[in-house]
């Protein structure tokens, strides 16, 4: 039976090199998959391999993508190749795809992040793209996490500026679940909520300061990180992490696909705006956002005002039927453009 939560966090200078001990330590394994993206492979990846093939079978999947066709395949093919255990080495999408194959094929899988960009490093909730939509799968959290701050520190900054949006936007997330909780009688959980709500207080306030000790601020926000993907464990619900700001950030790629904007950047933008609607202090979420250098309008996330006012709009239509937030009926288009030009968005 797979563990709820990971039993190894190991967050350190050349935490890969660990890896093998790692895994005696957790259990009793012979055959390994590894999960990576074809750069990601050439840099970390085959190191990896290399190190665990002395006393492991070794197989490789490289993927550019998390898809229901790349995942149908590999999930095909390694069914016969039959791994104990699989590595997700990698970004958002190898993460996923990894914990994604884990979960199809029953075995438990580790989380190896080289970039801090989300949240989904140590959760258990993969997104697999389909046709131009993507799709939630609820799958099991990592045996366990092992980044390497060698690695994470030398990722280019704007992901880490992504992962720190992405942890600032449980503020309003929370604040949403809160909501529902007193006005539609949501189950609501105070632990996960707080574990949520505090991790992205204090990426809020290391905002000013992550700049004297970069590589400390980098094992800050893996901390984090993990901290919310366990506060949607512990409430078996992306609610801790995911509200009104994601589904505005939700709302831009259907009518925007092409915006080249990071999630965590999105959702950012998301909570700056969703902050104002809660009546919280949201100039104190614009700073944070640009003291990571994010962007808090249309021309910095260049996504054109038009598409942001009919975002804002329109997303309480995503997942309407499951979530209720501060955007509750919607907003009109006037109302939005109103609100968006206030905030200094558009």
């Amino acid at each position: 039976m797979l563990k709820l939560n990971p039993q190894e966090i190991v967050i350190e200078e050349n935490a890969i090199e660990k890896i093998p001990k790692i895994l005696e330590k957790l259990g009793n394994f012979k055959s390994i998959l590894s999960v990576s993206g074809k750069t990601t492979f050439k840099l970390v990846g085959k190191k990896i391999a290399n190190n665990l093939s002395k006393n492991y079978k070794v197989h490789n999947t490289q993927a550019e993508v998390c898809d229901e066709s790349t995942l149908n395949s590999a999930v095909k093919k390694n069914k016969e190749l039959k791994p104990d255990l699989i590595l997700g080495i990698g970004g958002g999408k190898n993460i996923d795809l990894a914990k994604a194959i884990a979960y199809n094929l029953n075995k438990p899988w580790i989380s190896i992040p080289t970039i801090p960009s989300h949240d989904g490093i140590a959760s258990n909730r993969a997104v697999v793209s389909k046709g131009e939509g993507k799709y939630p799968l609820l799958t099991n959290p990592p045996l366990a996490v092992i980044a390497d701050l060698n690695i994470i520190s030398e990722a280019p900054f704007r992901f880490f500026a992504a992962g720190c949006g992405d942890v600032i936007a449980k503020v309003t997330a929370v604040l949403d679940w809160q909501l529902a909780r007193d006005c539609k009688g949501e189950e609501f959980d105070e632990y996960a909520a707080n574990l949520a709500s505090t991790s992205a207080e204090l990426i809020i306030n290391n905002s000013k300061h992550y700049k004297k000790n970069y590589k400390l601020s980098v094992k800050l926000l893996v901390k984090a990180l993990i901290n919310c993907s366990d506060a949607m464990v512990i409430s078996n619900s992306s609610r801790p992490c995911s509200g009104s700001e994601h589904m505005f950030c939700h709302a831009t790629d259907n009518l925007y696909p092409k915006n080249t904007a990071l999630h965590g950047e999105k959702v950012g933008l998301g909570t700056y705006i969703m902050s104002f609607l809660h009546g919280i202090d949201y100039e104190k979420i614009r700073d944070g956002l640009v003291s990571y250098d994010l962007p808090v309008n249309s021309k910095e996330i260049k996504i054109p005002s038009k598409i942001l006012v009919e975002a804002l709009s329109t997303a309480h239509k995503i997942r309407s039927d499951m979530r209720y937030t501060i955007l509750k009926d919607g907003i009109n288009e006037d109302k939005s453009r109103g609100i968006l030009t206030k905030l200094k968005v558009i």
